[in-house]
């Protein structure tokens, strides 16, 4: 419905147009509306906290944690927005996961609202464990992803906002571009596909290793993993290979909730663009899991996983049924992060991880989380680092044997910071 503009009304110093503002923001609709985001976010912001407690203190845990708290001081990132984020939560990375990760849930929740599907995507965001897990990280995951969520929540105003939405969303690949799959909620404009391609092409550099792959350059240097580094020579057979690697996923990251979101959606959503954006997640995480094969984790799924979860809104109506299901949520989350807790306690014994009760079902493969969020003894490392801030002579070297996927880092990132004047080298 299109809305004839209208002249500012002048002032009136009697207080009725003030008066008439006020009465506009503090609505029944309008107040409900903000208890119930302010509720969303309280809610998934007490379980980060919870699950930030059950990981512990000690070395930053996540992947790339410490390297990234170092850059907001050394700079050299190679995600800059990450790092200024960074720098408005004084460097540091879970306590911005933990806000972004909260935040995610009202936005999801919003659009939900907006664009006919309900809430219950915020709702079911803010306790399941691949919502959850990257929001307790010392990681970029989270932080992306937001800065997606509001360029898509911004492509449902009219005007110039679709396409503005769609530029902010590709922005969320200078945070870090494990979020890119969340882009597929922007069919449902598509006028914001149009400010998204402007935004990518602008920001190639960040998505290099997808266009531009380095065969024999790592996760870092090509995206095509199961391919040896480069684009695959049958692409039916790879997608295959993707939709198999779907299937066998851990139980714990419910994964299997994402064809079935993408089915509801085929099948109640209002429109075709709606329908359409159903298919999205399913599409991008068949995708996802092609590209990386048996190195893919399911973090690398978080995206995908989490903006499925409005497709849910035309079955659960009822609040109740909806709460409880929130809540449910919280037991496959609290065995993610107690088994890991567990892990933790013994590959990192300096780290001060407090005894909660494990919840052993369903079962984590907690090794595999651990080598990609941390490295044994790294906060050892990490006041190893503050010794040898206080005790190296000045110019000298420290050497160190080198460690998978550079973890050595725990030890050479925060030295650097505290002396600039030392060097580091590995051998």
């Amino acid at each position: 419905m299109s809305m004839k503009p209208q002249s500012t009304p002048a002032p009136n110093y009697n207080g009725a147009v003030p008066n008439r503002i006020f009465m506009a923001w503090s609505s029944p609709q309008r107040t409900a509306t903000l208890r119930t985001a302010l509720m969303i976010a309280i809610i998934a912001l007490c379980v980060r906290i919870f699950g930030a407690l059950v990981l512990g203190e000690g070395a930053a845990f996540g992947p790339d944690g410490t390297g990234a708290q170092a850059a907001v001081f050394l700079g050299g990132h190679p995600y800059p927005l990450h790092i200024q984020m960074l720098k408005l939560f004084g460097a540091d990375a879970r306590a911005l996961s933990m806000f972004c990760g909260s935040l995610n849930c009202v936005l999801l929740w919003h659009w939900g609202r907006r664009v006919g599907l309900g809430g219950a995507g915020g709702w079911l965001a803010a306790t399941l464990p691949l919502s959850v897990f990257p929001g307790v990280l010392a990681a970029g995951d989270a932080p992306a992803l937001t800065v997606l969520l509001l360029g898509v929540l911004m492509s449902t105003y009219g005007g110039f906002w679709p396409v503005l939405g769609g530029v902010t969303a590709a922005l969320s690949v200078a945070v870090k571009p494990i979020a890119l799959p969340a882009l597929v909620l922007l069919v449902v404009h598509p006028m914001s596909l149009v400010g998204a391609a402007g935004g990518l092409l602008a920001m190639r550099q960040f998505i290099q290793p997808l266009w531009a792959p380095m065969a024999h350059g790592g996760i870092l240097g090509s995206w095509w993993v199961s391919t040896g580094g480069l684009p695959p020579i049958s692409w039916a057979n790879w997608l295959g290979d993707g939709l198999s690697r779907l299937s066998g996923t851990a139980l714990w990251g419910l994964i299997a909730l994402v064809p079935l979101a993408a089915l509801l959606g085929l099948m109640k959503a209002e429109s075709k663009r709606l329908r359409l954006a159903a298919l999205g997640p399913l599409i991008a995480a068949i995708v996802v899991a092609a590209l990386f094969g048996d190195r893919l984790e399911l973090r690398y799924l978080s995206a995908a996983f989490v903006v499925s979860l409005p497709f849910f809104g035309p079955l659960i109506k009822d609040s109740k049924m909806l709460f409880a299901l929130t809540i449910l949520g919280i037991w496959p989350t609290s065995a993610v992060l107690t088994q890991l807790a567990v892990e933790r306690t013994s590959r990192d014994p300096q780290a001060t991880v407090a005894a909660f009760p494990t919840v052993n079902w369903p079962q984590v493969n907690t090794t595999v989380l651990f080598d990609a969020c941390s490295t044994d003894g790294a906060t050892h490392l990490r006041n190893l680092a503050y010794q040898l801030a206080e005790m190296a002579p000045k110019g000298s070297t420290i050497i160190t044997e080198a460690r998978a996927d550079g973890r050595e880092g725990e030890l050479f990132w925060p030295l650097q910071v505290l002396r600039p004047d030392l060097k580091v080298a590995v051998q």
